[in-house]
């Protein structure tokens, strides 16, 4: 049986408190440790980004002192939009596969207000049957 590989990745964006957001980042549960990068701006401000060889899996979950709760997805996503500076977006891709039998391509998009995904492959079937005239086409991906 094969694992799950996963890289992410995000672009680069504004926040309105570096403290925080390194905070956030340090507290996430993940597999591997997460890098932030830094991109000076021509204005003289800051963009970040952050990646890493692996999946998140959230932010612990303060209430439950014993640790048996699954971290949460959703308040990391949270936390990032509370420190996410107004009229950006963070735009977190995730990569993976599993040997051949599969790869994943799906992005996160956090904005100050909306959280939504976009995944690859229902991306490629809807152009797919566009370009086919065919709404009712259907494939196999995954094996």
């Amino acid at each position: 049986m094969a694992n799950y590989v996963a890289f992410i990745r995000t672009n680069y964006f504004a926040v309105t408190d570096e403290a925080e957001f390194r905070k956030i980042i340090a507290s996430v549960s993940a597999e591997d440790e997460v890098s932030v990068f830094k991109q000076p701006q021509p204005d003289g401000t800051v963009k970040y980004g952050f990646g890493l060889y692996g999946s998140i899996y959230g932010l612990p979950d303060n209430e439950d002192p014993d640790g048996d709760e699954d971290p949460s997805m959703s308040a990391f996503e949270s936390a990032l939009q509370e420190v996410l500076v107004p009229g950006d977006a963070i735009l977190m891709t995730e990569i993976g596969y599993e040997k051949l039998r599969y790869l994943t391509a799906f992005c996160g998009i956090i904005t100050k207000d909306t959280i939504q995904y976009t995944d690859l492959r229902d991306s490629a079937l809807t152009l797919a049957k566009e370009l086919l005239s065919n709404p009712d086409f259907q494939t196999q991906m995954e094996y």
